[in-house]
């Protein structure tokens, strides 16, 4: 690789030449916020501090820098190199027509990260998602997102060619798009499982009921609830969760039941429900 003689990557980023990885990382941090495009700042000021950047957080490309900064000429033959010795440095070799640096050709920009948030329903039936980014140089980009059904939150989808486009000499890199799926009032995602809560009255958790539960996808479930039915009973509808993007099997939905404890103050009533208290007691005894 050949380095940009007349750009001081170390003054470039406000650091000295023995500055670690951390102060180099913070360097560009606080310079790229500044710069940046999308908040007033210089395109070409932000290419080349993303540039400097680029270099001096490789390890082996800043040894190159180095270098190269220190008066190793790659042109010429400093202290008896030639040619080949040059390219085993560098980690490139010369064949017959050599026209340039050929392993500059096969480098590769940064990959990019941005973050589509998504609803808990999406997220179980899959969608496309429209989203806008801008590259480090400033260039507006659009990409449809097809998000499939079970994605889960922080999963990542990858696009090739998409990220970083700061050195016009190489490839650019991949775009890494971070779903975030928002929480849900009435649903949550365990694993694979599909989560709600249905409350039902004292009475009906005595006497049992039929209810009917909407799912996430807009059906609804009919379930018969038995008499008796202890607080926090859990019903399962086998497949009926979220599918998994890689097996394509689907969890199950749970339904744990909630039963709504009524508040009694008046004294007589307190009484009447002893009575019926101690019967169904007795009756149970029988």
């Amino acid at each position: 690789m050949l380095y940009n003689s007349t750009m001081d990557y170390y003054q470039i980023l406000g650091v000295n030449e023995k500055a670690s990885q951390d102060d180099i990382k913070k360097a560009y941090k606080k310079l790229a916020m500044k710069n940046h495009p999308d908040r007033g700042g210089d395109t070409k000021t932000f290419q080349s501090i993303s540039q400097a950047y680029d270099t001096l957080s490789d390890t082996q490309k800043r040894q190159q820098y180095d270098a190269q900064k220190n008066g190793f000429n790659p042109f010429g033959q400093q202290g008896g190199q030639g040619w080949q010795d040059v390219g085993e440095m560098f980690g490139f070799s010369f064949g017959p027509g050599f026209a340039g640096f050929t392993a500059q050709q096969s480098r590769r920009n940064r990959d990019l990260t941005i973050r589509v948030s998504i609803t808990l329903k999406q997220s179980y039936n899959g969608t496309q998602v429209e989203a806008r980014y801008n590259t480090p140089t400033g260039r507006q980009q659009t990409v449809v997102v097809d998000i499939p059904a079970g994605v889960q939150h922080g999963q990542t989808i990858r696009y090739s060619g998409l990220g970083d486009d700061a050195n016009p000499n190489w490839a650019r890199g991949n775009l890494n798009v971070q779903v975030i799926v928002e929480s849900d009032p009435e649903f949550e995602r365990i694993n694979n499982d599909l989560y709600t809560t249905l409350e039902i009255s004292l009475f009906e958790a005595m006497t049992g009921c039929e209810k009917n539960v909407k799912s996430l996808d807009g059906n609804s479930l009919t379930i018969k609830l038995r008499a008796g039915l202890n607080h926090g009973t859990e019903y399962c509808a086998s497949g009926k969760g979220f599918k998994d993007i890689n097996t394509g099997r689907q969890g199950n939905f749970m339904i744990k039941i909630v039963v709504d404890m009524p508040k009694v103050d008046d004294p007589a009533l307190v009484k009447e429900l002893e009575t019926v208290y101690n019967k169904i007691i007795k009756a149970q005894g029988n």
